[in-house]
């Protein structure tokens, strides 16, 4: 089905944002008075915009108020100033796309509305799915320090001089401790099902396009190149040297011979303090990603191994060298 500006454009998808329970923006220019429109039932999770520093200087896009609003509604905020589609994505098969920014002139259809033309598809294929990962991936995460150092920019800048600044834009592999640096398959084994062409169900082939982008698997590798190349990018990654570290280092007063080991409950605490995501996930949020995280170090480090006592809380273990 199209949408159309100045007819069914906004009402189709603030309907698609309504009908899906997370829902993942990339926008060049976002104003924060169609977001607001859009996000009654709270279901948009994550933001990519533009936010060229020009476009910020001459106040095309909302800065400010956007930023706040994230904070405010729990939506995490990624900045990528090659960020040129227009899309509503539901995280897994279904894509709202055109030509329409979320702005009043876009999506919006207010005032004297662009003329603007989108579509839906119901069924991307895995390598779509791969790329919208991929641009996430490749995104900068607006932490506060982000954010002062363009407000600062923007309100410096005289607008009497059309000599627009520059801020140079890392590369994305700075922020190695966001949640979106974790693998999110269930096993490398499951991973390397979906790399060699097996279709499973769209969770699992939704969590496999993360992680092929995340690590960065080159094509065409068999089994044992793959597990290879895969458990040499995983163990270099600062977030799991970091987390292993922590668990080999951890002490427990009452039990010492507990020491080197993490409960659920530690971990998630290691976590809140240690991931840079905003907001950072609640401990039931957090459950899948770390019995995820423990067969994967467990299956790429003989050093840790993990289990259930007493059918409770998940403990991880550094096995001290004799």
């Amino acid at each position: 089905m199209l949408y159309r500006s100045g007819e069914n454009l906004f009402e189709g998808a603030k309907s698609f944002v309504d009908q899906n329970e997370e829902i993942t923006i990339f926008s060049a220019y976002l104003k924060l008075s169609v977001l607001k429109r859009l996000n009654n039932n709270r279901n948009i999770k994550q933001i990519i915009v533009g936010w060229e520093l020009k476009d910020l200087c001459l106040g095309i896009s909302d800065f400010k108020s956007i930023y706040d609003y994230c904070l405010d509604n729990e939506i995490v905020l990624y900045r990528n100033t090659r960020i040129h589609l227009k899309a509503l994505w539901n995280n897994n098969k279904s894509v709202l796309f055109g030509s329409a920014n979320i702005t009043n002139k876009g999506i919006g259809e207010t005032n004297k509305y662009n003329f603007e033309l989108n579509g839906k598809v119901d069924n991307m294929s895995f390598d779509d799915q791969s790329y919208l990962n991929k641009i996430i991936l490749d995104s900068q995460y607006v932490t506060e320090e982000l954010y002062e150092e363009l407000k600062k920019i923007v309100d410096d800048f005289d607008a009497t001089e059309i000599v627009y600044p520059k801020l140079p834009t890392p590369p994305p592999t700075v922020n190695y401790f966001l949640i979106n640096q974790l693998p999110m398959s269930l096993s490398p084994e499951l991973l390397f099902d979906v790399y060699e062409g097996k279709f499973l169900d769209e969770i699992d082939m939704n969590c496999a396009a993360h992680d092929l982008e995340l690590y960065k698997i080159p094509k065409n590798l068999n089994k044992i190149d793959f597990l290879n190349f895969l458990k040499k990018n995983f163990n270099q990654h600062p977030f799991i040297q970091s987390f292993k570290e922590a668990v080999k280092i951890a002490t427990n007063s009452r039990n010492p011979e507990r020491n080197g080991s993490m409960q659920f409950g530690t971990v998630t605490r290691w976590f809140a303090n240690n991931t840079t995501t905003v907001p950072t996930p609640r401990p039931y949020e957090l459950s899948d990603y770390i019995v995820i995280l423990y067969t994967w170090i467990c299956l790429f480090d003989d050093c840790f191994t993990w289990d259930i006592p007493g059918q409770r809380s998940e403990v991880i273990y550094y096995k001290k060298e004799n």
